[in-house]
Formats: structure tokens, C-alpha cells, sequence
């Protein structure tokens, strides 16, 4: 019930396994269900809980995937805010800082890749530049941080034809495929990726 000390757990817990269910299923109803409860919990995390930015992470992740579906522009923009006030919550030397400069640099290259704003496009880079310098050798997101870094400097060079940006982003994958040995879930797409620079 409202005012329990794990409702906000438990609230998150529910949402967690209906967004899991829409990943299955694609069903709206699963994840319109999921936005709501997530807003829910939020509104019930002040600044100083625990959970608070967290619960801005997960909402804005839901958002972003209602957007895909439907293309709501309302609800990216949502979704970039919500990562933005998550980073003002992981300053430097913040263990989560990594994860948040991913998710708001994964924002705002989508909204590049369909607006076109190149404001997007270099805060998408400075970011996801952060996010590697974060992530040394040996970190297990070094390899995702790489491929995000690679895909937005090739998105650059097909902006301006900068020959440096894609020696870079070629550099940028190669160390990505030898993270992603056979087997690896994130072989495929650094492969693709690389390929598709080369």
C-alpha cells in the first residue's frame, strides 16, 4: 500500500516485469501500463531517496521505447530531459556517471538521426567520448561504449566528410570486435558496424 517503506520497490518490481513482457509481446497495453506505473513510482521518490534516479533512468527507458513504436515526439523529449536530470544526479566520479552519459548520448542521437540538429550530434559524441574515458580497459562496458563512440563519429563523417572521424570511428570498432570474441551477444552488430565503415 501508499506509504509502505518497499512500495516504491515493489512498484518498480511490477514495472520491470511488465516491460519485460512488452520486449516479449510488443504489447502497448503492457507498456503503456509500465510509463504509468514508473511515473507513479517516481512521484513518490523525493530527490534525496535512494531510488530516485533510477526510477528517472527506467522511465525515461520506457519512453524512449514508446517512441520507437509511435513515433511521439513528446515522448523522446521526455525521455532526454528525465536522462538529463539522472546526470546532474551521477557528477564525476559518481559510479553510475558511465551508464547515464550512455543512455542521454543514446537520446540524442536518435532525435539527430530524425531532426537533424548537429548540436545533437557533437553533445551526442562529447557525451559518449565521457562515457569511454570512463570505461578503461577491462570495464564490461568499455566494448558498448566503444560501438556507441564509433557509430556517432560516422554519423559525423557522413555529415561532413571528415576523413578523421572515420579512421576514428574504423579504430573505434576494430577494438570493439576484438572485445566481442565468438559467442559474444555484441559480435554481430560491432561486426556490422565495422563493415559498414570499412
Amino acid at each position: 500500500p501508499s506509504g509502505h517503506p518497499h512500495h516504491v520497490t515493489n512498484l518498480e518490481n511490477l514495472a520491470s516485469v511488465l516491460h519485460a513482457r512488452y520486449s516479449q509481446t510488443s504489447s502497448e497495453i503492457d507498456l503503456g501500463e509500465t510509463i504509468r506505473i514508473r511515473r507513479q513510482a517516481l512521484s513518490l521518490c523525493q530527490l534525496e531517496h535512494p531510488d530516485h534516479g533510477i526510477s528517472k533512468h527506467n522511465l525515461a527507458n520506457a519512453l524512449e521505447d514508446r517512441y520507437k513504436l509511435s513515433g511521439s515526439e513528446i515522448d523522446l523529449e521526455d525521455a532526454i530531459q528525465l536522462h538529463r536530470e539522472e546526470l546532474i544526479l551521477h557528477p564525476p566520479g559518481d559510479s553510475s556517471r558511465g551508464r547515464s552519459l550512455n543512455s542521454l548520448a543514446a537520446a540524442l542521437i536518435t532525435r539527430y538521426r530524425r531532426f537533424g540538429s548537429e548540436d545533437d550530434l557533437e553533445m551526442t559524441i562529447r557525451l559518449n567520448r565521457e562515457a569511454l574515458a570512463l570505461h578503461t580497459h577491462g570495464h564490461p562496458s568499455r566494448g558498448t561504449s566503444l560501438h556507441n563512440l564509433a557509430n556517432a563519429l560516422d554519423d559525423r563523417y557522413s555529415l561532413t566528410g571528415s576523413e578523421i572521424d572515420l579512421e576514428d570511428a574504423i579504430q573505434l570498432l576494430r577494438e570493439a570486435v576484438r572485445l566481442h570474441p565468438l559467442g559474444h551477444p555484441n559480435r554481430g552488430s560491432s561486426l556490422t558496424s565495422l563493415a559498414v565503415v570499412v
